[in-house]
């Protein structure tokens, strides 16, 4: 068996030239509708949405997601202390799922790790980008190739750790004088997606749960949920709405933890620390601050490789992503999982396990 690491993420564009590409390929996966007419309509709206989102990437200096991604995986090739295959995907800018299929394919991989930069599993982030690297196989005539399929990390102590030394980097940062109130920032997520039962919801809370143990906290902390976009119903309360309610509570000293984000981009840099701010300020919280993103934190890249080695000792061992209980292989070709009747992902359906025929 030949080994490879495939390290999955969103992308981000690197700057003006990959902003509509960036905009098409996003519009083409998250718009309603058959995929033909999506195809059609995505590049007419790209352009059109890249008039507004531009400016606050060139505010921001553009997005620094793949760069800080690269440095992530140079960092974890060093913390795994072996010469193993190791390419990374985007799903919506370069490096490509295509080209992260070719990579181990050319360097002989024959069995897969997948593993995404999203540490909780949500329909919208890994299930996604499962699919396109399903996908990529399927095109590179290699639907048969096996892959282990690392589906979350919330709960992993290490990552636990590395969210607990970002926030108190955060208090060391923080201004004034008084009690610190933690705002967990984690990116929303329409009902929709809940109603069908994605995890992340339920993930997120149990993150927030176990790093407020591990830190002893003891002064406020509360949870708002950013970037919600459209006219349907997401998550609730939104991160704006937590900062106006603390702020009529007559609370100075507020910190922001983006839970859910490894690297900065444009949720952080700009959503968070631009419009967030200004906000805060507005409405008269003197002290606002926001917690680092896990970016280089060393229990984070170590969290990364141990769930990488705990996953080739157990190599053909299949979890439900929505409970994480191990199941029998035959689980894995049923519609839904019988403990918590979560939908079985097609990718899971229709792709092999290291280890199974």
């Amino acid at each position: 068996m030949k080994l490879g690491i495939a390290v999955l993420n969103f992308g981000g564009p690197k700057g003006p030239d990959e902003l509509v590409p960036f905009l098409t390929e996003l519009l083409a996966d998250v718009l309603p509708g058959p995929m033909l007419i999506k195809k059609v309509a995505a590049p007419y709206i790209a352009r059109s949405r890249s008039k507004l989102v531009g400016p606050n990437y060139e505010e921001i200096g553009w997005s620094p997601l793949v760069d800080v991604h690269d440095q992530q995986i140079a960092a974890l090739k060093e913390e795994l202390q072996e010469d193993i295959p190791l390419a990374s995907g985007m799903m919506f800018t370069p490096p490509t799922m295509a080209s992260c299929v070719a990579e181990l394919l050319e360097q002989g991989v024959d069995t897969v790790i997948a593993i995404s930069m999203f540490p909780h599993y949500s329909l919208a982030t890994t299930h996604a980008a499962f699919s396109f690297f399903h996908q990529a196989l399927v095109d590179a005539e290699k639907p048969d190739l096996p892959v282990h399929w690392i589906p979350a990390y919330f709960d992993h102590p290490d990552y636990i750790s590395a969210l607990a030394a970002t926030i108190r980097e955060g208090v060391d940062q923080i201004g004034g004088d008084g009690p610190i109130d933690l705002l967990f920032t984690p990116h929303g997520l329409p009902h929709s997606f809940v109603h069908r039962g994605d995890p992340y919801p339920d993930q997120i809370r149990e993150s927030v749960r176990r790093v407020i143990e591990v830190l002893a906290w003891t002064d406020p902390w509360h949870l708002g949920w950013q970037s919600r976009v459209g006219p349907v119903k997401w998550l609730s309360p939104s991160t704006p709405d937590m900062l106006e309610r603390l702020a009529a509570s007559g609370r100075q000293r507020v910190l922001l933890v983006p839970i859910s984000f490894v690297s900065d981009h444009i949720e952080t840099l700009h959503e968070i620390d631009i419009e967030y701010r200004e906000l805060a300020e507005k409405a008269g919280i003197e002290h606002f601050t926001r917690a680092p993103a896990l970016g280089l934190q060393p229990d984070f890249i170590r969290c990364l490789a141990n769930r990488i080695k705990d996953a080739r000792k157990r190599i053909d061992q299949y979890r439900c992503v929505r409970c994480l209980h191990p199941k029998g292989d035959e689980h894995r070709t049923r519609a839904g999982c019988t403990a918590c009747h979560f939908q079985t992902p097609a990718y899971l359906r229709e792709s092999r396990y290291p280890g199974r025929s």
